[in-house]
């Protein structure tokens, strides 16, 4: 998850929203007279470590189907008739869940570069203080 703190730490992460089904890129599974790959647009590509939690928060939640993120897309395989009424507002909710865990891994991820950080300049003090004590005449 850590790619993406660097750009993502300064507070400047998009909350991601499914903004629309994508009925071009939805197709029928191959052999199966009911199942879809049904495609749901993103408002942005998310970030590994959002993709990474999302899976999770999918996982809890215990839906019976299958969800990928592929580029800025969800795809969600099930039949057409439960996309409005399960689905869907299934998806809604563990894109909710899923800003809100980034968020907090994001802000836990700076709180520790801080941290992190002030070890490496107290060591440089430490370091150049002792070196100032030196003599080499």
């Amino acid at each position: 998850m850590s790619d993406d703190v660097k750009d993502s730490s300064e507070g400047t992460v998009p909350e991601i929203r499914i903004t629309r089904m994508n009925a071009d890129k939805t197709r029928q599974d191959i052999g199966s007279a009911t199942m879809y790959h049904v495609y749901f647009e993103l408002s942005v590509h998310p970030p590994s470590g959002w993709r990474d939690l999302f899976a999770s928060e999918w996982e809890r939640m215990k839906m019976p189907r299958a969800v990928t993120i592929d580029g800025g897309f969800l795809v969600l395989q099930c039949a057409l008739e439960e996309v409005a009424a399960t689905q869907l507002p299934a998806l809604k909710k563990a894109v909710v869940a899923t800003n809100a865990a980034y968020q907090q891994y994001l802000q836990t991820e700076a709180t520790a570069r801080e941290h992190r950080e002030d070890v490496w300049k107290q060591e440089r003090k430490t370091v150049e203080a002792m070196g100032s004590t030196l003599r080499f005449e």
